[in-house]
């Protein structure tokens, strides 16, 4: 009797190969959709999107303490930037 079960409990030919085939196509389909994921195309819309989603609220509109807080950040950038030039040794 455990021979008859244990015949059962192993798959037969034809369903081996049509796992292995299901997971082949599975695993064709993930390739694909990565693939398509990370074209330079989709990169640069994903960071787009990741940018405007920073700038923007939940309904679309412009925040303005976000982009208060980035431009102050490149006018100290740029300031601190021509004040260091402006100290430098200007000996030739």
């Amino acid at each position: 009797m455990t021979e008859k079960k244990a015949a059962a409990a192993q798959p037969s030919a034809a369903q081996l190969e049509a796992e292995i085939s299901a997971a082949r196509d599975n695993l064709a389909a993930t390739l694909d959709q990565l693939r398509a994921e990370t074209t330079p195309k989709a990169l640069a819309a994903r960071g787009v999107n990741a940018v405007k989603g920073f700038f923007t609220d939940e309904y679309g509109g412009v925040r303005p303490d976000r982009v208060a807080i980035v431009a102050g950040t490149v006018l100290t950038l740029v300031v601190l930037r021509r004040w260091r030039r402006s100290r430098r040794c200007h000996c030739h």
